[in-house]
Parts: structure tokens; C-alpha cells; sequence
């Protein structure tokens, strides 16, 4: 039946609201349907999405933060490796600084009676060589004191080990002794220019 003007000017009051009611209905299903609903779903994608970036940049602020850190120490890092290679001579600096000790003997007033280098020994670690040198020296008690501090002094590790004193005797008032002792100076271990490349190629 065709609704038109006249058919709703016959129709009760009671009609009228339940067609106004009807019709009201009709269009905010409609909308909820085809509009609200739709996009809804949109905003909760978007949110879902917006939540996910918001995670996503909080990781990488976190690794940011990291990754200074990281940097940072790293740099202590590689600081206190070049102090461990300072006091580390290659093997081709030992010779000097062997006889650096040797010079400090002199000038402590002793004699060396035997400097006999040992077999150089690699450590395990792979990152420096132990040389040996078995040592005897004539001269005063303190004279021997004044000879192992300045060697505790010097840039380059040396250490001295198997200290025994025997023979001592008086000269000129002064208690005159024999020293050996093993002093031990730690090499570097250089890795080959072309075994670093090869790696570094791989």
C-alpha cells in the first residue's frame, strides 16, 4: 500500500508514533549497521596498531639506551686493553727490556755472576709469551732490596720468582750476598698481517 500525505492525515495518533518509532528505528539501525559499527572496527584496528608502535618504540628506546651504555663501556674497555699492551712489549722490545734490568743491577751495585734466558712458554690464553731468564747476582743485601724495587717500578711487568740468598760474607763492614732469582718479562703475542686478514675475510 503507497504511504502517502492523505493516508497519514487518516491514520490515529497512536499510528502516527508507532510509524515516527518505526521509522526513527529503522534509520539509527542503518546507521549503527552500516556506519558505526564499520568504523568502529576501524578505531579499534587503529588503536590496536597505535598500541603496537607505541611498544615497538619503547624496545628501541630501551636498545638506544642499551647501546650507549654498551659504547661507553666498551671504550673503558679497549682503554684498559691499550694500558695491558703498554705494559706488554712485543717479543721484539724484550731484548731492551732485559737489559733495562740488567742496567738497573749495574747501577744498584751488584755483579752478575749468570744470565741464563729459559724457554719462552706461551700462556693457554693465547694473548701473551712468558720468557724467563734465571739470574744470579753478587752485591749488598740492600743493595739486592734497591734492585727488586726498582724493577717493580719499571712500565713493563717483569716478575721475579725463586729468590734464594746464600754465601753471605763480610766486605768492608758490609754483609756481602749471593742472589739468584728467576725473572720472568711477558710478551705481547702478535698475530700474523695476513692469518688477521684471512679472518677478517671469512
Amino acid at each position: 500500500m503507497a504511504i502517502n500525505l492523505e493516508t497519514i492525515k487518516t491514520l490515529s495518533n497512536k499510528q502516527k508514533f508507532v510509524a515516527i518509532f518505526l521509522t526513527i528505528a529503522i534509520f539509527a539501525g542503518s546507521f549503527i549497521w552500516f556506519v558505526f559499527i564499520p568504523k568502529n572496527e576501524e578505531i579499534a584496528q587503529a588503536e590496536r596498531a597505535i598500541s603496537s608502535l607505541s611498544n615497538e618504540i619503547n624496545v628501541l628506546r630501551v636498545k638506544v639506551r642499551r647501546l650507549a651504555q654498551l659504547k661507553r663501556e666498551d671504550m673503558l674497555l679497549q682503554r684498559k686493553l691499550r694500558e695491558m699492551k703498554e705494559q706488554l712489549p712485543s717479543e721484539a722490545e724484550i731484548e731492551f727490556l732485559l737489559k733495562q734490568v740488567s742496567d738497573l743491577g749495574g747501577r744498584s751495585g751488584l755483579d752478575f755472576k749468570l744470565w741464563r734466558p729459559g724457554a719462552k712458554v706461551e700462556n693457554p690464553s693465547g694473548l701473551y709469551t712468558e720468557i724467563p731468564v734465571n739470574i744470579e747476582v753478587a752485591g749488598g743485601y740492600h743493595s739486592v732490596g734497591v734492585f727488586f724495587d726498582k724493577i717493580s717500578k719499571l712500565r713493563r711487568i717483569i716478575n721475579v720468582s725463586d729468590i734464594r740468598m746464600f754465601s753471605p760474607k763480610i766486605e768492608r763492614n758490609r754483609v756481602m750476598i749471593q742472589t739468584s732469582f728467576s725473572a720472568t718479562a711477558f710478551a705481547s703475542t702478535e698475530k700474523p698481517v695476513v692469518a688477521a686478514k684471512a679472518a677478517g675475510e671469512q
